[in-house]
């Protein structure tokens, strides 16, 4: 799994902690998630940290051909909408595989991106988590 803006990491250590095989986090301030990392004795063949910018993560996953079954994204609110999902981002996934993106209520009138298909989207009070696929794997996610 792939845990953008990953911020304690809570997130991909919980997805560890339930049988995921590898998380790669990406967080441009990593102090915390260095802390919880250590704290978990999460090893590097089970984590790996990028540390700084998203884009500059992607394109680095990208070239080395990472593929993922799951990317969660929570951007920082107020991030522009243009934004919340990386072009790049479909090329990161496996085929089946699933975006799913945090954002606050404010910004809850994204729907669906384009090039992505909204496959479900929940609600929880302030937090809006939108389940996505690229348009050509609509079809093979297990909703």
């Amino acid at each position: 799994m792939l845990d953008l803006y990953a911020g304690s990491g809570a997130l991909g250590l919980e997805a560890l902690s339930r049988g995921a095989a590898r998380a790669v986090f990406v967080e441009n301030r990593p102090a915390a998630l260095d802390r919880s990392l250590e704290q978990v004795g999460a090893s590097q063949t089970e984590s790996e940290v990028l540390r700084g910018d998203v884009q500059e993560a992607l394109r680095t996953l990208l070239r080395r051909g990472d593929r993922f079954d799951l990317v969660f994204s929570d951007p920082p609110y107020g991030s522009p909408s243009e934004r919340l999902v990386p072009p790049d981002a479909a090329g990161l996934l496996k085929p089946g595989g699933l975006f799913i993106l945090q954002i606050d209520r404010p910004a809850g009138a994204l729907s669906e991106p384009a090039g992505w298909s909204l496959v479900q989207r929940r609600d929880y009070g302030r937090n809006v988590f939108l389940f996505l696929t690229p348009v050509s794997s609509r079809f093979g996610v297990p909703f």
